[in-house]
């Protein structure tokens, strides 16, 4: 006689391995925040040259987060799916984290590619070729900043909207909601009351913040509580 299936037991190796692939994702994802290229200098033909000398790590970083984010928003969308989507705070938290997407990855493009490619243009030639160059760059910089700050809110709705639901569920999903209102409570303050302009120290402490909530999101789906709790097999 053949075996019969467990459905229990693969529907739990599949949850294990769907929160171990947030764990990776978080530490991939801080990383690369963390060594983010940056240009420190001011005369435009050296920060022109720095970019330019830096369009290996800046596409390395900036594909891998472009990557990860687009891993992690998958899963967080089978995490609202689970939550059901009819709800209208499910489903506009899934158009959040859709737009998010969008607008990082872009930001992302022009970051770590569009702009290294310009700086590499102008290696070999003038002064007056920088100078020029690091008007795009400014130029770009602004699209950059906008477009990441407005993802960056995106995304911590969503967040705030989905922990919303798990605290007012009645099993220990709520921890994970209040940790997840918590983050999103501290990325609007980095938004809202930090710098001017978005920075590698602002952005990883962001990352850190989005990391609590993916973090209790995995807690949610390994210990099967809040909307995995109809999955439990007994």
């Amino acid at each position: 006689m053949s075996a019969e299936p467990n459905p229990a037991g693969r529907s739990w190796r599949v949850d294990v391995m769907t929160a171990s692939g947030i764990a990776v994702l978080i530490a991939v994802m801080l990383a690369m925040v963390m060594h983010h290229p940056v240009a420190g200098q001011t005369e435009a033909a050296a920060i022109v040259d720095s970019i330019a000398r830096q369009a290996t790590a800046n596409r390395l970083v900036h594909g891998t987060l472009a990557a990860a984010m687009t891993v992690m928003t998958s899963i967080m969308l089978g995490f609202a799916m689970r939550l059901d989507l009819a709800r209208p705070h499910v489903l506009l938290g899934a158009v959040s984290s859709a737009l998010a997407l969008v607008l990082i990855c872009l930001a992302v493009l022009l970051d770590g590619f569009v702009a290294p490619a310009l700086a590499m243009r102008c290696m070999t030639i003038d002064q007056e070729c920088a100078v020029q160059t690091l008007a795009l760059l400014k130029y770009g910089g602004l699209q950059i900043e906008f477009m990441t700050r407005v993802g960056l809110f995106a995304l911590a709705g969503a967040t705030a909207l989905w922990a919303g639901d798990l605290v007012l569920r009645r099993d220990s999903a709520r921890i994970a909601g209040a940790l997840g209102l918590l983050s999103a409570t501290t990325q609007f303050g980095i938004l809202l009351l930090g710098d001017e302009r978005l920075n590698p120290h602002s952005l990883a402490l962001i990352v850190a913040a989005q990391a609590i909530w993916y973090a209790s999101v995995a807690a949610v789906i390994v210990l099967r509580q809040g909307p995995y709790a109809a999955v439990r097999h007994g």
